[in-house]
């Protein structure tokens, strides 16, 4: 008997409140052409994406060559977040010592070469006791990976704690908190698998992150205050 892969289950959920938290921001774009509004926005939309290709696929197929694309396209979307991402440090903090396109030419080397280099020798193993599925990535991937995680999701998760206590009410202080600990908890998670289980998925890791994903749907679903004044 198969059953779904606990990582797969993980990354669905994860995909419903990383996708609604960047359609909120792109609807709060048009409504007050906030640039912060519209990076982070973006750069959600296309994390969340990604966690929906990683998630749903293996739901419905074990096929590796349609896993190994489906995964390569997550990765891609990935990437494209990250540099949205360069956009939104740079908007932050960053132009103050940087020029954009001077940030962007580097992430973007750094993104195509990740990715040719994974492309071409990353594979997938499904695993069936317990059910996961693994996507198993050469060394240089992963440290590669692990540079521009820490580099770019780690600082704006901080970034994101920092802006806590200017939330108005309790309500949108803890969804401050939880959109800061996706990019803390993902962006260390992911490094620490990386250094520690050679990139694959455990039980474990893969529980702690659905639990997670689980409570941020259920706080992102709940109105803050401000929310529900501007809906009068």
């Amino acid at each position: 008997m198969l059953y779904a892969p606990i990582n797969a289950i993980t990354w669905t959920i994860g995909s419903i409140p990383t996708t609604r938290f960047g359609i909120k921001g792109l609807m709060t774009y048009r409504k007050t052409k906030s640039p912060f509004s519209r990076r982070y926005g973006l750069m959600a939309v296309l994390l969340g994406f990604s966690f929906f290709m990683l998630g749903v696929p293996p739901l419905f197929t074990q096929d590796v060559g349609i896993l190994h694309i489906t995964s390569f396209i997550a990765d891609v979307f990935v990437q494209a977040g990250l540099q949205v991402l360069v956009w939104l440090l740079w908007f932050i903090g960053l132009r103050k010592y940087f020029k954009l396109s001077q940030l962007l030419s580097v992430s973007i080397i750094y993104s195509v070469v990740l990715l040719t280099i994974e492309l071409m020798t990353s594979h997938v193993i499904i695993q069936i006791h317990p059910s996961l599925v693994q996507y198993v990535d050469k060394p240089i991937v992963l440290i590669l990976k692990s540079i521009i995680y820490l580099a770019l999701a780690l600082p704006l998760g901080f970034f994101f704690l920092a802006q806590v206590p200017k939330a108005p009410d309790l309500i949108a202080k803890l969804k401050s908190v939880m959109t800061a600990m996706v990019f803390i908890l993902v962006s260390v998670a992911a490094t620490a698998n990386n250094i520690f289980d050679k990139g694959s998925d455990t039980v474990s890791s893969a529980t702690t992150l659905a639990i997670f994903f689980t409570v941020f749907l259920f706080i992102s679903l709940i109105p803050s205050r401000s929310e529900v004044k501007g809906k009068k």
